[in-house]
């Protein structure tokens, strides 16, 4: 399948917005409280947002300016006036809510009550907690990055951490769960992504140094049923079994066809070590 080259240059900042969001996704999405110099809360959803740091915890997002007009956005204003604000992660019970928080209302207007969410005081912060999210953070804005100065360009706002609101029921053995948190993150378009249940998935970390891809054999490597990540589910073995010991069960598939496809479902189901008997097999035949 061949790939469409983009330039950048040939686009509108709005076109190139439209790319990014819909190719580095799914994003997190940072619920940004904040307030005015006059005291006016301010609520407003960012999907360009991470964390970049533990020591001290650091975040950072970016209100962009419009890539309409370039203008900037209240939220920008009052962490840059204040100094100061709120990221709240957004649970799928919440984003409907969140949705109606994302519109552009009118300077001055206090976003909590037309999206109905609950705004809760901060410990440390002048920026109203966001009673339904399950975990948010309180921040201090640490340094301002400019991105550009047109259109669409980016407005980075970074902040230390100065403290977690977790919920209680999130916890489970000691770690965050994404079943508990429930979170949803930005698609491009009007596409979002539920981050729990069947969407979420476990992968083992490498070996501190597994075998690697080069040292699989090869026709494992060359056949056409194992997949990508197949192969690389056994590149992340800490060690090349001994292949040579291998020995067939009733009703191992004979073909090296039907053995590849019995190792990719052995793979499916996790089964790392009857997936390296079955190759034992395959490099039998």
């Amino acid at each position: 399948m061949s790939h469409r080259t983009i330039l950048p240059g040939d686009l509108s900042p709005i076109e190139t917005n439209a790319l990014l969001c819909g190719g580095v996704a799914p994003r997190p999405i940072a619920l940004a409280s904040t307030i005015s110099a006059k005291g006016v809360r301010n609520l407003s959803p960012f999907s360009f947002f991470n964390a970049f740091g533990s020591n001290p915890p650091t975040v950072a997002f970016a209100p962009n300016r419009r890539g309409r007009d370039g203008t900037v956005k209240h939220t920008y204003l009052n962490a840059v006036a204040t100094g100061e604000f709120v990221i709240a992660a957004v649970s799928h019970a919440m984003l409907h809510p969140m949705n109606v928080a994302s519109a552009e209302w009118p300077d001055g207007v206090d976003e909590f009550p037309k999206c109905g969410l609950t705004p809760v005081p901060a410990r440390f912060v002048e920026p109203a907690l966001v009673g339904e999210s399950p975990f948010q953070m309180e921040c201090r804005l640490k340094q301002v990055v400019e991105l550009g100065a047109g259109p669409g360009s980016g407005l980075m706002l970074i902040g230390e951490v100065l403290a977690f609101h977790v919920r209680e029921d999130c916890f489970v053995d000691g770690i965050l769960h994404p079943d508990a948190l429930d979170l949803v993150g930005r698609n491009g378009g009007a596409f979002y992504t539920r981050a729990s249940g069947a969407a979420v998935f476990e992968v083992p970390k490498p070996a501190s140094r597994p075998i690697g891809y080069d040292a699989l054999p090869a026709p494992l490597k060359a056949s056409r049923v194992l997949t990508g990540n197949d192969l690389g589910q056994l590149a992340n073995s800490p060690v090349l079994p001994d292949l040579s010991a291998a020995r067939r069960k009733p009703g191992d598939p004979i073909a090296p066809a039907g053995l590849d496809h019995a190792i990719h479902q052995a793979l499916a189901t996790g089964d790392l070590a009857e997936a390296w008997r079955l190759a034992g097999l395959r490099l039998q035949v």
